[in-house]
Order: structure tokens, then C-alpha cells, then sequence
């Protein structure tokens, strides 16, 4: 968590510095998570958890105050589309952490690229085209995406461990 932690802090640290023509004493940082739903029990961790990273740093960064607002998605690129317009375009954030699925994610990175004053850092999205192919500038990943879980295992299973054979039992 702690890396978590610290990369979320130094990413609405980096947006507070980078608009320094804008006298504010506060970042408005919204928090999109999947509260609707079959993965709503995993949303409501993802929220716990940027709370914890924000109440650890006490709701500041770079001297400013963290106003954190909430925004819920049901998983669907259409639900998470929804909530990311309304966070951006009605309560103003500058900051996005969000979304939970690939194809949430997918679909938010398309729409960062119309918002290149919102700093969007994407929080468990693991699929791979959200930063590998036509990536939008202000979109940001700080941990790893689909393919790299498993990356360099089947070269050492076949090379080192000598397996021809192998089942992988996996979640989605």
C-alpha cells in the first residue's frame, strides 16, 4: 500500500505544482470506483483505500488542501463515462483516480485526451491499451497491466523448471 500510497501523493503533488498561475488553496480530487454491481464489494476497497492514502498525508499535498469527491460506476465503459463527465465537468477535479476494469479504463482514457488539464491516474484497469497504444498524455499508470502478471513466468517454467505441460487457473 505504501507504494500506493506514495504514488497517488506524488501524482496530485505533481498537478497542484503544475498550475501554479491558479491561486488555489485546495485540489479538488475525484475518486471513481465501482459501487454498483457484482464488483461493488471491491469498490468499496478501492474507496477505503484512497481515503487511507489521503487521511496518511492529511488531506494535503504540496501545502494545499485534498477535497475528495466521489464518483461510482457499475463496471460498464458507459456507467464510468458517466461518472467521470460528472466529476470533471460539473465538480471541477483535477485530479481522477479511477477505474476498476479494463474496459473502464479503456473508455476513460479515451476521454482524458479531450480533458488535458485533468491528471488522470488509473487505478486497477489492467488492460494493456490503456498506456501502450495511443496513449493520452494525462492519463497515468503506477502499477502493472494484464500480460505483465505473468511476464518472464512461462520463460522460466519452460527454461529453468523444464514443464511442457501447464494449466493456469486465473481470475478474469
Amino acid at each position: 500500500m505504501k507504494h500506493v500510497t506514495r504514488g497517488l501523493m506524488s501524482a496530485v503533488l505533481t498537478t497542484a505544482l503544475a498550475f501554479p498561475a491558479v491561486a488555489q488553496d485546495s485540489i479538488k480530487m475525484g475518486a471513481l470506483s465501482t459501487l454498483e454491481g457484482a464488483f461493488t464489494v471491491l469498490g468499496e476497497d478501492s474507496m477505503r483505500g484512497v481515503k487511507l492514502a489521503l487521511q496518511e498525508f492529511g488531506y494535503m499535498a504540496g501545502g494545499k488542501k485534498i477535497e475528495l469527491i466521489t464518483g461510482s460506476s457499475d463496471a460498464s465503459p458507459d456507467s464510468a463515462i458517466r461518472a467521470t463527465r460528472k466529476l470533471v465537468e460539473q465538480d471541477g477535479v483535477q485530479v481522477l483516480v479511477g477505474p476498476l476494469s479494463g474496459s473502464e479504463g479503456l473508455a476513460v482514457k479515451d476521454y482524458a485526451k479531450t480533458q488535458p488539464t485533468v491528471t488522470f491516474l488509473n487505478g486497477s484497469s489492467a488492460a494493456q491499451d490503456t498506456t501502450l497504444r495511443d496513449p493520452a498524455e494525462n492519463f497515468f499508470r503506477f502499477s502493472t497491466e494484464g500480460a505483465q502478471w505473468m511476464a518472464g513466468l512461462g520463460e522460466y517454467i519452460y527454461n529453468e523448471k523444464g514443464y511442457r505441460t501447464l494449466a493456469v487457473v486465473a481470475e478474469d
